[in-house]
C-alpha cells in the first residue's frame, strides 16, 4: 500500500512538470523534493507558502496544484483534510474550463485520483476503481507522455487484487508496464516489472520471473530506489525458496534487504523483511531465531507507533500554522483599512473647517465602515471557533484512530505469539531428549499464562468500547470472566480460529463455549450471537 501511495504522490509531481509553470513553481519543486524523502513537514510548509504566492499574484493554476499538493501532503494523516483540500483544488481548477479546458480537465482528473486514492486506503476499492477510470479520461494513450496512464494502470490493478479479482488485476499491471516502457518512465518501472514478477512466480513461470527480477532489480540500482530494491529483493529471495529449494541462498538476500531497510525512514519495508525472515526459520525448524525476529518485529511496531503520533502531531501543528497564517493575513489587510480610515479622518479634519457639509458626510461615512468592520470581525470570530471545533474534533478522531490499531496490534501479537509458542511446544514433544527437560516446557507454558497480556487488552479494549463489560455484568450477572473475554473477541469480528489462537483452546471449545455463552444470555435460536453482542 505505501507503493501505491508514493506512486500516486509522483505522478501528480510529473504532471505539474509539465503542465504548470509560474512564480511558485520553485516552491512547489521543493516541496515535492521533500515529499520524496517522506518529510512531510517541511513538504506542507512549501506547498503553503506557493499557495500564499499563487494567491498574491492571482494566478488560478498555481492555487489549484498548491492546494492538491496539500491534500496529497496531509490525507496519509487525515482523510477529511485531505479532502477538503481536494474539494478546493477542484473549484479551482473548474474556474479555467473556458479559458484553459485541457488544464482544466487534467487538473479535474488528478484530483479525482487523489479521492480514488483516499478510497482505497478506506478500502472502498469499488468506488475507487470507478474514479479511477474517469480520471483515465484526461489522458489519451497516445499523447500522454508523462507516465501518468501507467501509475493509474497501477493503481487500478492494486485495487483489483485486494478484490480478489485476479485476472483484472494481471491485465491492469501488465499494462501499467507497457506504458511505463513507452514514456520510458524509469523510476516506476521497477515496480511494474516487480508487479509482473510476482504474477510469473505465482502461475510458476521460473525463466520468465527471474528474467523481470533481473530487470527490475538493474533498474532500481542504476536509479538508486532503495525502497524498490527492498521489494524486489524479497521477490528474489522468495523465487529462490519457491523453484530452487535454496534456503541458504534465500536467507543471504533477505539479510541483504534487511540491511537496506534498516536505513529507510518507511519501516514498513523493513518489517517486511523481518516477516520474511520469520517465515524462513519456521520452515527451516529453527524456532529460537524466528522468536528473536519475532521480538524485533514487536519492537519495531512499538517505534512505529510511537512515531505515528508524533507524525500526526506535527502534522497538525503545520495546519495550524498554516491556518494561523491566513489569519494574521486577514489581520494585515484589516490594519491596512485602517491606516486608510485614519487617513481619510485627517483630512476630515482639514475639511471640517473649510465646509461642514463635509464634515457631516465623512461621519455618515465613518459610521458606516464601522460597522462593516464589526460585523467582519464577528464573521471572523465564529470562523475562528468553527475552526477550533474542527481541530477539536479531528484530534478526536485521530485518537480513536490510534486506540483502535493499538488494539489491533495487541490481539495480533497474542495471536502470533501463542501460536508460535504452540508450535515450538509440538516439536519439543516430538524430540524425546529435550522433552525429558522439564525447563523448556516451563518456559513455555508460562508463555502460553498471558495474564498481563489480556489486562493490557481489556485496557485497550474498554478505551474504546465504554462500560461493554459494565452492561454485560449488570443485565446478566452469571456471565463468567471467560464469557466476558468471548465477548470482546466476538466484538471484534475475529474468526473462531483466531479465537482459539488467542484463547489458546481448539476451536471446538470456542464452539462450545459460545453455545453457554447463548444460554445464558438467553438467546432464541433465530438470534444471531455476533449481531447481539455487536448491539452491546
Amino acid at each position: 500500500m505505501r507503493i501505491k501511495i508514493i506512486l500516486v504522490i509522483i505522478f501528480c509531481f510529473l504532471i505539474t512538470n509539465h503542465l504548470f509553470a509560474g512564480a511558485a513553481r520553485p516552491l512547489l519543486d521543493k516541496g515535492w523534493s521533500e515529499l520524496v524523502r517522506d518529510n512531510d513537514v517541511e513538504a506542507m510548509k512549501y506547498f503553503n507558502m506557493a499557495y500564499e504566492q499563487a494567491k498574491d499574484e492571482k494566478n488560478t493554476e498555481e492555487i489549484a496544484l498548491s492546494l492538491l499538493n496539500m491534500g496529497i501532503c496531509s490525507y496519509m494523516v487525515s482523510y477529511s483534510t485531505g479532502l477538503e483540500y481536494c474539494s478546493r483544488a477542484m473549484a479551482e481548477f473548474k474556474k479555467l474550463e473556458e479559458s484553459e479546458p485541457i488544464k482544466a480537465l487534467q487538473g479535474r482528473c488528478k484530483c479525482l485520483q487523489l479521492i480514488s486514492t483516499i478510497y482505497s486506503r478506506q478500502g472502498k476499492y469499488q468506488k475507487a476503481i470507478i474514479l479511477s477510470k474517469e480520471a483515465m479520461a484526461g489522458f489519451a494513450s497516445e499523447n500522454d507522455t508523462t507516465g501518468y496512464l501507467g501509475l493509474i494502470y497501477n493503481s487500478l490493478g492494486v485495487a483489483y487484487g485486494r478484490l480478489n479479482k485476479q485476472d483484472s488485476s494481471n491485465y491492469y499491471h501488465c499494462r501499467a508496464l507497457k506504458e511505463h516502457l513507452l514514456t520510458k518512465n524509469y523510476t516506476y518501472l521497477p515496480s511494474s516489472y516487480l508487479y509482473v514478477a510476482n504474477l510469473e512466480l505465482e502461475v510458476g513461470n521460473k525463466m520468465q520471473s527471474q528474467l523481470y527480477y533481473e530487470r527490475a532489480k538493474a533498474i532500481a540500482d542504476s536509479t538508486g530506489n532503495r525502497q524498490s530494491k527492498v521489494a524486489i529483493l524479497l521477490g528474489i529471495g522468495k523465487w529462490y525458496l519457491t523453484f530452487e529449494k535454496d534456503g541458504e541462498h534465500a536467507e543471504k538476500i533477505f539479510l541483504e534487504a534487511k540491511e537496506i531497510a534498516n536505513g529507510l525512514s518507511d519501516k514498513s519495508f523493513y518489517l517486511k523483511t523481518l516477516n520474511s525472515l520469520i517465515e524462513l526459520k519456521k520452515n527451516q525448524g529453527n524456532f529460537q531465531e524466528a522468536l528473536s525476529y519475532e521480538e524485533e518485529v514487536a519492537q519495531l511496531k512499538d517505534t512505529l507507533n510511537t512515531w505515528e503520533r508524533q507524525r500526526i502531531v506535527k502534522s497538525l501543528e503545520i495546519q495550524f500554522d498554516v491556518s494561523e497564517k491566513e489569519r494574521k493575513l486577514k489581520i494585515a489587510e484589516n490594519e491596512k483599512d485602517i491606516v486608510t480610515l485614519t487617513n481619510y479622518i485627517l483630512w476630515g479634519a482639514i475639511a471640517f473647517i473649510l465646509i461642514i457639509f463635509t464634515v457631516s458626510i465623512f461621519f455618515l461615512k465613518r459610521i458606516n465602515r464601522r460597522d462593516k468592520l464589526l460585523l467582519q470581525t464577528k464573521e471572523e470570530l465564529v470562523k475562528t471557533i468553527e475552526e477550533k471545533k474542527l481541530l477539536q474534533e479531528q484530534k478526536m478522531q485521530n485518537e480513536l484512530e490510534f486506540k483502535e490499531s493499538q488494539l489491533s496490534a495487541i490481539t495480533l501479537q497474542m495471536l502470533q505469539k501463542n501460536n508460535l509458542l504452540l508450535e515450538l511446544k509440538e516439536q519439543l514433544e516430538k524430540d524425546k531428549e529435550l522433552s525429558k527437560e522439564p525447563a523448556f516446557s516451563k518456559i513455555i507454558n508460562q508463555g502460553l499464562n498471558h495474564d498481563k497480556e489480556w489486562l493490557d487488552f481489556n485496557t485497550s479494549f474498554e478505551r474504546i468500547n465504554k462500560n461493554f463489560y459494565v452492561k454485560l455484568k449488570q443485565y446478566y450477572p452469571d456471565i463468567s470472566p471467560n464469557d466476558l473475554k468471548i465477548c470482546a473477541l466476538i466484538k471484534l469480528n475475529l474468526s473462531i480460529k483466531e479465537m482459539a489462537g488467542i484463547l489458546n483452546i481448539s476451536p471446538d471449545s470456542v464452539k462450545t463455549a459460545r453455545y453457554r455463552l447463548r444460554k445464558k444470555l438467553q438467546l432464541n435460536t433465530e438470534d444471531n450471537l455476533t449481531e447481539f453482542i455487536q448491539s452491546v
